[in-house]
């Protein structure tokens, strides 16, 4: 016999695979979600962000490792590294995804508060972005 079939479940489960997926670029991704819900990214290249930071994936960690810039400032990771990373929030408000070397992802921060991230193929590394 088998056990009926529970829509909220199968909704939940959705929602949480689109979220893990990392589609970054699509006004219905990630970004768009946190941007949308007052979380501290917004999507990249939006006319109110600010190219302020880098931050360079070398050696398997983030430089710098922390970071301050004022809300509005546009992050951008680049790993050089031979292994994938990504640059993952703790509390799960932003995630670049995994980033290739040489390929760099854009991250706009909105709204001030201090962001921890680390890389989830790495968890060793880990990096803060503090927002003024």
């Amino acid at each position: 016999m088998t056990k009926p079939w529970k829509p909220l479940a199968l909704v939940a489960t959705c929602g949480a695979l689109a979220a893990s997926a990392g589609c970054g670029g699509s006004e219905h991704g990630p970004e768009a979600a946190a941007a949308s819900a007052g979380t501290p990214m917004a999507e990249s290249g939006g006319a109110a962000a600010r190219s302020a930071g880098a931050i360079e994936i070398v050696d398997f960690k983030f430089e710098p490792e922390t970071i301050r810039v004022e809300a509005g400032t546009e992050l951008t990771w680049t790993n050089s590294d031979d292994a994938p990373h990504t640059a993952t929030a703790d509390d799960g408000s932003f995630d670049t995804g995994d980033l290739a070397k040489g390929r760099p992802k854009s991250v706009a921060f909105a709204r001030q508060g201090s962001f921890a991230y680390y890389c989830r193929f790495h968890p060793f590394m880990k990096a803060t972005v503090e927002v003024k």
